[in-house]
């Protein structure tokens, strides 16, 4: 009893396997409609073509990869996938993220002998064996390389309105596929020059699970070709030169062929050289104006150096946000981080400036004071001179005589008294700003000239001939303040100009990597 039932379940089994292979086979039969040929509805070419394809295809299997036999090479081997990229448009290059956006058509071709129609028999009719494509349908399956992209961040094929692709098959069975894809690719940028520089991208395809003993990739003739108006979609870019090569790769499971586009994009200038560095140097210049400014001018020249301060680093901020936090320093960096020391030094400039001159007004009010006590000390001993010589002089005077030694004192310290008399006079005429005119020698008198001070007024000339020594006796003339104002006019435009010429000398050599 045993026995019957277990040969009743066998059969049963096998009943199902014979129909699971049976639906199968019905399946992949189904991916080809056989249809009848109508006159009035159908192009015969067109229908002989779909029904060479369901012929070819009866007992196609996709999944298995072709032989690598060619007609010119009757061995078996690794298929030899020709590709070729029509480039359309390279545009949304992203230096924060750092990648890029390659709009192009992607052509690959190989050989598959199980598909030559033109050796079949009965498939065509002897008036339509001249035709040399088939066009296969969307629905009809055949086997296509695994072909990825190596640094694809993102991408999507283009359906509108139809699929962008098509898949031929040719009569010596080879087959070209030819689609069209939008990808988000990776760049690994080197931005020390930036916005100087030029970029190497690459565009890298290999396949994803056949080694070089399957599958080997070639370039095609012309290997790449670029739209006339693919530089119209980058706004600060412009593709300067493309370059085909390969990339086969090693790794513990094998060597994968791979080929890579190398993509020289070179920056444009312009942009940056409008938007940035022209304006970063009118700030500048702005917040060298304050120099011209009196220092006493607080509520002038503060603001004005604060304001370009801060409109500097908002600006620095600006460019920084669009750009990826990398380890070194950037040109772009370098000529913000000079302006913003430039514009600082401004203000630390008025700091030093008004420090100065309060030191002076508090000098000069010290000195004041200290004249008038000396001029008051200075009369009351000219007045007891007065009188000790009106005393010295008058015979019926009332007390001893003076003695030698007492009057060689009094003449002393007469003759002291009037020589700071004579050097305060000298120091009046001076601060007056009697410039024009030479200056008075110690000893000078109303009533003549002694060779002493001819001898002083020559020297004055030939020290006036002098243009340095004349530029210090100016200097000399007016408080530290406004000399280091006039100082600061002449050293900061000069300190940006030879920044500038070591700046552009450095960064537009291409030799600088």
């Amino acid at each position: 009893m045993m026995f019957y039932i277990t040969q009743i379940f066998t059969i049963l089994l096998y009943l199902q396997n014979l129909q699971i292979v049976e639906s199968a086979k019905s399946k992949k039969k189904s991916n080809c409609k056989r249809t009848a040929f109508s006159r009035h509805t159908t192009n015969y070419q067109a229908w002989r073509e779909q029904m060479t394809v369901c012929a070819l295809l009866q007992d196609y299997d996709p999944a298995v990869r072709p032989s690598g036999r060619t007609p010119y090479n009757d061995t078996k081997g690794a298929v030899i996938v020709t590709t070729s990229l029509d480039i359309r448009s390279i545009s949304a290059v992203s230096e924060k993220n750092m990648e890029f956006v390659a709009q192009f058509r992607f052509r690959q071709e190989w050989f598959d002998d199980r598909l030559r129609f033109i050796e079949h028999q009965g498939l065509l009719s002897p008036d339509y064996r001249n035709f040399e494509f088939i066009h296969v349908a969307r629905d009809q399956t055949l086997w296509i390389p695994d072909t990825f992209f190596q640094n694809e961040r993102n991408g999507w094929y283009h359906m509108l309105d139809q699929e962008n692709r098509f898949l031929k098959i040719r009569s010596d069975g080879k087959l070209i596929y030819d689609r069209r894809l939008t990808l988000h690719l990776a760049c690994s940028m080197q931005l020390a020059r930036y916005p100087m520089d030029h970029q190497m991208c690459d565009i890298q395809f290999a396949s994803y699970a056949y080694t070089t003993r399957d599958i080997e990739y070639m370039w095609d003739f012309p290997p790449i070709t670029m739209a006339k108006n693919a530089n119209g979609a980058l706004p600060n870019f412009a593709i300067a030169d493309l370059k085909n090569g390969s990339c086969t790769s090693v790794t513990n499971t094998g060597t994968y062929s791979c080929l890579v586009v190398k993509i020289r994009l070179n920056r444009v200038f312009s942009f940056f050289l409008l938007q940035l560095y022209i304006p970063s140097s009118m700030l500048v210049g702005v917040a060298w104006v304050s120099y011209w400014i009196d220092w006493k001018s607080t509520a002038a020249r503060v603001p004005l150096a604060i304001v370009t301060l801060l409109t500097m680093i908002t600006t620095s901020h600006a460019i920084n946000s669009n750009l990826p936090p990398v380890s070194y320093a950037k040109s772009i960096d370098i000529w913000v981080g000079a302006c913003v020391v430039f514009i600082f030094f401004s203000l630390i400039e008025y700091a030093v400036v008004n420090y100065m001159g309060i030191l002076d007004e508090h000098k000069q009010m010290r000195k004041a004071a200290c004249n008038r006590s000396r001029l008051s000390n200075v009369i009351d001993t000219d007045h007891y001179m007065q009188s000790v010589e009106q005393a010295m002089a008058s015979p019926t005077s009332i007390g001893a005589p003076f003695s030698p030694q007492e009057k060689k004192r009094l003449l002393r310290r007469k003759n002291k008294t009037s020589f700071m008399l004579k050097e305060e006079d000298d120091a009046e005429h001076i601060e007056l700003g009697d410039i024009g005119g030479p200056p008075r020698a110690a000893g000078m008198v109303e009533e003549g000239w002694t060779f002493h001070d001819a001898t002083d007024l020559v020297y004055i000339g030939q020290r006036k001939r002098v243009e340095l020594v004349r530029w210090c006796s100016v200097l000399s003339s007016r408080g530290r303040a406004e000399r280091i104002d006039i100082i600061a006019r002449i050293i900061f435009p000069i300190a940006f100009i030879m920044f500038n010429f070591a700046y552009w000398s450095l960064y537009l050599d291409e030799d600088v990597p």
